[in-house]
């Protein structure tokens, strides 16, 4: 039976709600989807499992949703592309209490489904299966066994201290609460990668189970180095202290450090105070520091407007005092400061007859606070508009408890 995509939310207190609701995203998989469908079913008839399949078709062009309907499963259309588009959809119509998630190219063993149960049943939220753990990925690809798949799992790992194997199977189960939880977006495969993402930043209990991955039927829809992008980006963008604030902090105060020792002479070498240059790689380091800062914190605001930054005390601090008219004049006061050194500096040499300046330093001092001032300036307006609660007329983060 297909449903079309209008039916997505289904009202589950008005009829039966399954155990279990299995969402297989599809694009031309006939040569898989019967296999994998008739499997799911075999598994649940031989454990005794309420279950449902969800089909969530992707646009094939194939007879895929043919050999679903023939088998009776739930189909659901997402006309837009994408990995993550084709399971959002699924999930939105899937009415059981658990989700499995797996693909529909026969790689998964569906004769797992009742240990992935057993362990929501345990107590656990999410549940994801690892390639790595029984040396079951060796019909993984070359590159992404060894290379692409380990390093990203080590990259997650450092950057958020998760204690993840493989961040990329597509096997997982989960409960309803937990999928509620961490809300993905995603539209391609970084689908994948934020969920256990969000898993672990939204404190659910979580664990992985070995599986074997048995080789695809069909073709592969995975493009190694776009998704790999995809993917390094998004843990960019949900590590914000140790990406952006942790290493702008850092060099503003190593940029205004060397500022201070060229000003004051603190430092001498061979009977020579530092100049010029010096004064150069301190304003690189100052505006390169505050960038990072702004990124940092614009990062941050968008992350606990998705309910997942972890560290809500210092954005609940900040944004009580910050408002857009402090930011503006923070950047403004730091313009002008700017402005006038430069101003007295002009005026000084056109005073000595246009001779060399004696304290070029200065110079580079005020324009970093003319480059930082401006920044402030264009980012509070940035930040402003992110932080605003629809429908109010003061700045606010986005809260929601």
């Amino acid at each position: 039976m297909t449903e079309p995509s209008s039916s997505s939310n289904l009202d589950l207190d008005g009829g039966h709600q399954p155990t279990l609701s299995v969402v297989l995203p599809c694009l031309n998989e006939e040569g898989a989807l019967g296999i994998c469908i008739d499997k799911i079913h075999k598994a649940f008839a031989e454990h005794n499992i309420d279950g449902e399949i969800v089909i969530s078709d992707n646009g094939s062009t194939d007879r895929s949703v043919e050999i679903a309907e023939s088998k009776g499963v739930r189909v659901v259309h997402q006309p837009k592309r994408g990995y993550g588009s084709a399971y959002q959809k699924g999930f939105s119509a899937a009415r059981g209490r658990y989700f499995i998630m797996a693909d529909a190219d026969d790689t998964y063993e569906f004769a797992l489904i009742p240990q992935f149960l057993a362990k929501l049943n345990e107590g656990y939220d999410f549940v994801t299966g690892s390639r790595y753990l029984d040396h079951g990925g060796s019909n993984i690809t070359w590159l992404h066994r060894y290379v692409g798949n380990p390093l990203l799992t080590l990259g997650l790992n450092a950057l958020f201290g998760t204690p993840y194997t493989d961040v990329y199977c597509g096997y997982r189960a989960f409960t309803r609460e937990a999928f509620d939880k961490i809300r993905p977006v995603s539209p391609g495969m970084e689908f994948n990668l934020e969920l256990a993402i969000n898993a672990h930043l939204a404190g659910l209990k979580y664990c992985e189970i070995p599986i074997h991955l048995a080789p695809r039927i069909g073709e592969s829809k995975l493009n190694t180095f776009r998704d790999g992008w995809r993917s390094l980006r998004m843990m960019i963008l949900y590590c914000p202290n140790k990406v952006f604030m942790i290493p702008g902090v850092a060099l503003f105060i190593a940029g205004m450090i060397i500022h201070a020792i060229v000003l004051f002479g603190l430092i001498r070498h061979e009977g020579r105070y530092l100049g010029q240059v010096s004064s150069v790689v301190g304003t690189v380091l100052s505006v390169v520091g505050v960038q990072t800062l702004m990124l940092g914190l614009h990062a941050k605001t968008y992350s606990w407007s998705r309910r997942f930054d972890p560290n809500q005390k210092f954005l609940s601090k900040f944004y009580s005092v910050f408002h857009l008219e402090s930011g503006l004049l923070l950047g403004a006061s730091l313009t002008l400061a700017g402005v006038v050194t430069f101003a007295i500096i002009t005026y000084k040499w056109i005073k000595s007859g246009y001779l060399p300046v004696p304290r070029p330093e200065w110079a580079s001092l005020g324009g970093t606070m003319i480059i930082i001032g401006l920044s402030i300036m264009f980012s509070s307006i940035f930040i402003s508009a992110m932080s605003i609660t629809k429908g109010s007329d003061t700045a606010q983060p986005v809260r929601e408890e």
